[in-house]
C-alpha cells in the first residue's frame, strides 16, 4: 500500500468510523450466504460492523506475486441500531501463484454502546484456475428488537429480546464459462439462543418460530456472475448472484426449513466520472423457519432509513437506485432512493403496503483502488437515519 493511501485509510478510520463484518448466513443481513468475494456481499449490517474495514484494508495493501502481507486497524462506526460501536480488525492478504485475484483472511472484534458485540474469523481464497473457496465463522451477543410479522407491523409492538448465536458458512464456486460466471455448493451452521425475552409478548408466548432458539445446519449452493470493472467503487458492469439453503429436520431441532435469496446490479457510466447504479433483491424462505432468519427490509445496504428487521415475513423484495457525482478529488456525492416490502407469500404482495426511503451522501475515497467511508443519511416512514461505515451499499 502506498503511504498516502495508507495515512489516508488509518486518519479516516480513527477519525470518521467504519464497520466491517460482512454478514455471512444469519439470514438478517441482506447478504447472508454472500461470500468474501465480493465486498459489498452482506457487507455492513448490525450485527456484522467490521468486514468494510477489513476488506478496505485487504484490498489496500497489495499482496505480492509471492508471500504474505498483514494488516491491523481500529474500527469506529455509527448505525441507527447500534449507534457508536468500536473494535479492531486485523488479517493477511496473500497472493497465490497464478490466481487471478488475491486471497485474505481476517478477524474482527467489535462493541457497541447499546451492549452489542461480536468476533469473526472469514477468509477467502482464489486459486490459480479462478476456483474461489470463502467462509466465515462468527460468535455473537445482540440485543435487538421484535415487531412483529409483515408489511403492518407497528413501532408499539415492538419486544425487546436477546440473540446469542454461533454461526457459520462455507462455499466454494468454480468457473463455468469464463472468469466471470462461477458456481458451487454451499453449507451454512447456525445454534441460536434467545434470551432477556420482555413477558407479556408474543415471544415470551411461545407463538413465533425460533422463539425458545434454533439449531440446525443448511445445505445448497449458490451461482455468481460478476462482469464489474471494480468491487469496491465500479462505473460500469454488472453483477448477479443467487443462492439457496435448505435445512433438513435431521441436522437440527427444527421442522425443516429452506432460504433463498436473488440480487443483481447494474452500472451505467454517464460521462464526467457520473455513475447511475441499480440493484435488486429477493429474499424467500418456507418452512419451519426461526423469525431471526427471515427475510428482512432495512439495513445499510437496501432501503437505507428503515432500521434492519423494522419488517419481516417469509418474502421481502427491495429495489434501489443510486447516483454518484464526483466533487473534487477524493470526495464524492450520491444521490440515492429506494422501495421494497415484505409478505407471508407472492399473492399477499401488494402496492399499499411498499415501503419507500431515501437520502443522500458524501463519499471519500480511502485507497486507490475506490473504497470509501461513507457518510449517508437516509429518511424513511419513521424519519431520518444516519449512517458512518466504510464501502457502498452496493
Amino acid at each position: 500500500m502506498r503511504p498516502r493511501s495508507a495515512a489516508l485509510l488509518l486518519s479516516a478510520l480513527l477519525l470518521a468510523g467504519a464497520p466491517a463484518a460482512a454478514a455471512g448466513a444469519t439470514g438478517e443481513a441482506r447478504g447472508d450466504g454472500l461470500h468474501a468475494s465480493d465486498p459489498q456481499s452482506g457487507a455492513v449490517s448490525p450485527e456484522t460492523p467490521a468486514e468494510p474495514t477489513a476488506k478496505a484494508a485487504s484490498a489496500a495493501v497489495a499482496a505480492p506475486p509471492r508471500g504474505v502481507r498483514g494488516f491491523g486497524l481500529p474500527v469506529l462506526f455509527w448505525l441507527p441500531e447500534t449507534k457508536l460501536g468500536f473494535g479492531a480488525t486485523g488479517g493477511l492478504h496473500l497472493h497465490l501463484r497464478g490466481a487471478p485475484r488475491a486471497s485474505s483472511v481476517f478477524a474482527a472484534l467489535v462493541y457497541t454502546l447499546e451492549g452489542q458485540g461480536s468476533v469473526d474469523l472469514a477468509g477467502d481464497v482464489t486459486t490459480k484456475g479462478g476456483a474461489f473457496v470463502g467462509g466465515r465463522i462468527r460468535a455473537l451477543h445482540f440485543p435487538d428488537v421484535y415487531y412483529g410479522l409483515g408489511p403492518e407491523s407497528h413501532e408499539g409492538d415492538r419486544e425487546p429480546f436477546t440473540r446469542r448465536t454461533l454461526e457459520g458458512y462455507l462455499v466454494a464456486e468454480w468457473p463455468i464459462a469464463g472468469p466471470s460466471l462461477r458456481a458451487g455448493p454451499r453449507v451454512d451452521f447456525r445454534a441460536e439462543e434467545i434470551q432477556d425475552i420482555e413477558p407479556g409478548g408474543a415471544l415470551a408466548a411461545g407463538a413465533v418460530a425460533g422463539a425458545g432458539g434454533f439449531r440446525g445446519a443448511g445445505l445448497g449452493a449458490s451461482i455468481t456472475f460478476d462482469t464489474r470493472d471494480g468491487a469496491f467503487w465500479p462505473s460500469r458492469g454488472a453483477f448477479a448472484q443467487a443462492w439457496y439453503s435448505l435445512y433438513p429436520s435431521a441436522l437440527g431441532d427444527h421442522g425443516g426449513a429452506g432460504r433463498g435469496l436473488v440480487e443483481g446490479r447494474k452500472f451505467v457510466p454517464l460521462g464526467a466520472g457520473r455513475v447511475l447504479g441499480f440493484a435488486g433483491i429477493a429474499e424467500w424462505s418456507h418452512g419451519d423457519v426461526p423469525f431471526t432468519m427471515l427475510p428482512r427490509l432495512g439495513s445499510t445496504r437496501f432501503l437505507r432509513g428503515i432500521r434492519e428487521g423494522r419488517y419481516r415475513d417469509r418474502l421481502a423484495w427491495a429495489g434501489q437506485t443510486e447516483l454518484r457525482l464526483p466533487v473534487r478529488g477524493r470526495l464524492s456525492a450520491t444521490v440515492f432512493g429506494a422501495l421494497g416490502d415484505v409478505a407471508s407469500s407472492p399473492s399477499d404482495l401488494g402496492l399499499g403496503t411498499i415501503k419507500v426511503a431515501g437520502g443522500a451522501g458524501l463519499r471519500w475515497r480511502l485507497t486507490d483502488e475506490g473504497a470509501n467511508i461513507r457518510l449517508d443519511v437516509a429518511v424513511g416512514p419513521a424519519g431520518p437515519e444516519v449512517y458512518v461505515l466504510v464501502l457502498e451499499a452496493f
